[in-house]
């Protein structure tokens, strides 16, 4: 089990009324002491995660919680002309009923629309019945992430649920992931994420801008076959950088499925901070790209790029 899953489990058995009381800035430092054995600079933050941490505290732009809300994130996409890349939607609702299953096809995915890993597939083959599968998003819809976290853009997000088309990648036997890690508006490296729901779970190949493999792991070994450049690659590119703009940091996934790019989510806080990369010299690679000294906090409240 990863570091990040154990403290997250034991973090949710410590109830919210609690956890309410813990500051942020203490918070995050003893969730990044379980995982690192060490205390997070936040002064002056050098490595990728240190910055995660110091970007939970100190970065509060109001339209991240529309975007990592997994249903009001539909509009600002649509907003910045890439309605074609979203995929269809069966409902968005406020809680799931048995009754919401009767008219779906025999493929679909459910999720919750204020976190990650949350998500019921139904791929045809492996569904959960509805009974279940109502039991388990209900206790889904009453957590909050950031009790568990301190990840300021889901503070605010009121839960609901959302269902969409199930996508394949027909030639991989499952959906392919291209994950996108964009600074300041430009895409730097993207991971291509396999096995999600496999034995031996996620695992992840690493790639410059130029399809070029680069030989780093996250939590666990990276796969054993190289992937293939997709021919919508620089489709995607284009698709990431136009989405990230006005971020220090934002992650942008997309999925490319029959040569179309669809839209999957934004994520500002990868692995909530908590799992490293190996070799560590890539711990400061990918935090050298993540400029937090040009930004300073204003009386609005949230971060704004410091003006020279």
């Amino acid at each position: 089990m990863y570091k990040r899953e154990f403290l997250v489990k034991l973090s949710r058995k410590i109830p919210q009324y609690i956890k309410r009381f813990i500051p942020g800035w203490l918070y995050v430092r003893l969730m990044y002491y379980a995982s690192y054995g060490k205390f997070p600079d936040l002064k002056n933050p050098v490595t990728f995660d240190e910055k995660l941490q110091w970007y939970k505290l100190h970065y509060k732009n109001p339209l991240m919680t529309v975007m990592a809300d997994k249903a009001k994130v539909r509009e600002y996409v649509k907003s910045l002309g890439y309605e074609d890349i979203l995929n269809e939607v069966y409902f968005i609702k406020d809680r799931l009923v048995v009754e919401d299953f009767g008219n779906l096809p025999a493929e679909y995915v459910i999720k919750a629309t204020h976190g990650s890993d949350m998500n019921i597939i139904c791929n045809g083959k492996n569904c959960i019945n509805p009974e279940s599968a109502v039991k388990i998003m209900d206790g889904w819809l009453a957590i909050n992430r950031y009790s568990h976290t301190r990840e300021w853009s889901y503070k605010n997000i009121l839960p609901a649920v959302i269902c969409e088309k199930y996508l394949e990648n027909k030639e991989y036997g499952e959906l392919i992931d291209y994950k996108f890690y964009c600074y300041d508006g430009k895409p730097e490296v993207m991971f291509v994420c396999s096995g999600r729901y496999s034995e031996h779970g996620v695992r992840y190949n690493a790639y410059d801008m130029d399809w070029n493999r680069i030989y780093v792991t996250k939590g666990k070994a990276g796969l054993d076959f190289e992937f293939e450049k997709p021919d919508t690659f620089n489709e995607m590119i284009k698709t990431a950088t136009d989405l990230c703009k006005g971020f220090p940091f934002v992650r942008v996934d997309l999925y490319s499925v029959e040569g179309k790019v669809y839209f999957s989510e934004f994520t500002f806080y990868p692995d909530s901070g908590l799992i490293p990369f190996s070799p560590d010299e890539y711990n400061k690679f990918f935090g050298d790209f993540f400029k937090t000294d040009e930004y300073h906090k204003p009386n609005t409240g949230h971060m704004i790029r410091r003006i020279t």
